[in-house]
């Protein structure tokens, strides 16, 4: 199973250039498999009195310069996000052929874009935070695209306590939509130990993807770096997923080589409790289950109940495993 990681730069770039290239190269060497990115336009988000309209003005970039990162991340062999707003920075997302977009909770009843989103990409990424349940089914029911669609498990206190994650209602989705797509946006403080566990836990219980925000260094307290990890524990973080995506392995109930190995190595094999002479029939006091030093093979029995009134056609001494060539 492989696990998406999106590095999640967000709005970390603040309308800088050379900082937007810079997280960028960050997240290309921390090994992520996407990286996403706010397309912010002020009027898309808010009315010009809204109290923060200014910071999202200042968060503004030239289509060039979305199109260099754009072009950067895909010649590094990664996916490129965009988070979008309205119709304008999805317009541009299309433009710029990047793999998919983001819906956040704050458009998520926002259904023209929704519906634009999916008939220009094949990955739609929506915000599944804070958002009744009922709301997500009447979304399904009503464009009717699993196949595009992820939702997005977590949400942003800046940061989310460890306590209000609740991460079993990733499983919870999943039983509710089996042809949706289920991944994590962690907003855990970034200097919590736990900020590298809790996706760990994630995938366990059935996310595909996971989203983290990455900073340059925590340190510098870059816009949302809050939930942040640094170059370096991304890189370390990321190679961790690695790891976890091998011991995930297969939900098929079928028993591999090497497990088919240990069960023969650890299991035990009935064996003469006392001694038997030729002739005669098994019954239970004379047989018992026991490891022996050779590994069990066909010829042996791993049931005590598959010998019984069976008759011994050679003697058997305490210990020794009734061999199935010897009676009949």
């Amino acid at each position: 199973m492989n696990i998406e990681v999106i590095a999640e730069i967000a709005q970390g770039y603040e309308g800088n250039e050379k900082l937007a290239e810079l997280l960028v190269q960050g997240s290309i060497a921390a090994n992520a498999d996407s990286i996403k990115l706010q397309l912010i336009y002020a009027e898309e988000l808010c009315v010009p009195s809204y109290q923060y309209f200014d910071l999202f003005k200042s968060l503004e970039m030239g289509d060039e310069i979305w199109h260099k990162l754009v072009n950067k991340v895909h010649g590094s062999g990664k996916n490129f996000y965009f988070d979008i707003y309205g119709e304008r920075s999805l317009d541009l997302a299309y433009k710029l052929k990047v793999d998919g977009v983001k819906i956040s909770t704050t458009d998520f009843y926002n259904f023209p874009l929704i519906e634009a989103a999916f008939s220009k990409f094949n990955n739609v990424f929506i915000s599944a935070g804070g958002i009744e349940i009922l709301d997500l089914d009447n979304l399904v029911n009503n464009f009717d695209l699993p196949e595009k669609l992820t939702f997005m498990h977590g949400f942003q206190a800046e940061p989310t306590l460890i306590k209000d994650n609740n991460l079993r209602r990733i499983e919870t989705l999943r039983n509710r939509f089996p042809n949706v797509n289920i991944g994590f946006m962690d907003h855990s403080a970034g200097n919590d130990p736990c900020a590298s566990i809790l996706p760990m836990v994630a995938i366990g219980l059935g996310a595909t993807c996971i989203e983290k925000h990455i900073s340059l260094d925590y340190k510098l307290e870059l816009e949302d770096y809050v939930s942040a990890l640094s170059v370096d524990k991304f890189s370390r973080f990321t190679d961790n997923i690695r790891i976890i995506e091998t011991a995930l392995g297969s939900k098929e109930l079928l028993l591999n080589a090497k497990e088919i190995e240990y069960k023969n190595r650890a299991g035990k094999v009935v064996v003469a409790k006392n001694h038997i002479e030729k002739g005669a029939i098994i019954i239970q006091e004379n047989v018992c289950l026991k490891r022996v030093s050779t590994v069990p093979s066909v010829r042996h029995f791993s049931r005590i109940d598959d010998v019984l009134g069976k008759i011994a056609t050679s003697k058997y001494d305490e210990n020794i495993p009734l061999d199935s060539s010897f009676l009949k």
